[in-house]
């Protein structure tokens, strides 16, 4: 079966992906007679999405990735982010954690969004989220990390970028110049699971968070 004629390559990627979870739905449903939610069905098409960029990612050198995964800037501050799809709604939920230069949690947050095309979109909205929160908080340096190398290496390079998400893009660069410092890095998923967590309770629930933790708390809990 042919993907293609006259989409773009991230249209493409979510067309595809979006009828083969489906065509494994249908069969779960006939054969197990389970019925499937809209939710879970839009996280089955984001995790395809994700397995399909990790093997695009993989012309990427495996020793930078890891290098990149593991080197932590202790001289800067964290905000990891994640990012949450609802197909069937079109809207999405960013999920943010900015952690201090020791790792402890300084703060949490989560915002919501609509009419959202793709999770490329929800990707790129987060991404941007995630600059403006550490822009609200004041910080100046900042490494944000992010388990999308799509995101991550877009927002790294300083050529324009022409594709769905090119605009956001073109917002997260222009909030470069409010850092004196910043840096964007791909992290393994399993490190990234408490900004996922965030981004998938908001989509649930319909609710934004925003915790900010006092700094004598963060000394006793550093997680």
């Amino acid at each position: 079966m042919s993907c293609k004629h006259g989409r773009t390559k991230e249209q493409t990627r979510l067309f595809c992906c979006a009828l083969w979870v489906l065509w494994g739905s249908r069969n779960h449903i006939i054969h197990e007679k389970k019925a499937i939610s809209g939710l879970d069905l839009s996280q089955k098409i984001q995790s395809c999405l994700m397995e399909l960029e990790g093997s695009r990612g993989s012309r990427i050198s495996h020793a930078s990735t890891e290098a990149a995964g593991r080197g932590r800037d202790t001289s800067r501050e964290i905000i990891q982010f994640d990012a949450a799809f609802d197909i069937r709604k079109f809207r999405s939920a960013s999920g943010m954690v900015v952690r201090d230069q020791d790792g402890a949690i300084r703060a949490s947050k989560s915002t919501l969004h609509f009419n959202i095309s793709s999770p490329f979109v929800a990707e790129a909205y987060a991404c941007l989220e995630a600059t403006k929160l550490g822009i609200s908080m004041g910080i100046e340096s900042v490494t944000i990390m992010r388990d999308s190398k799509t995101v991550i290496h877009k927002c790294q390079s300083t050529t324009r970028d022409k594709s769905v998400i090119g605009v956001i893009i073109h917002d997260i660069q222009s909030n470069r110049s409010r850092f004196q410092e910043i840096a964007f890095r791909f992290i393994q998923r399993t490190e990234n699971g408490q900004a996922h967590i965030l981004a998938k309770d908001a989509l649930t629930k319909g609710e934004e968070v925003y915790l900010i933790v006092p700094e004598e708390r963060r000394a006793q809990n550093p997680d």
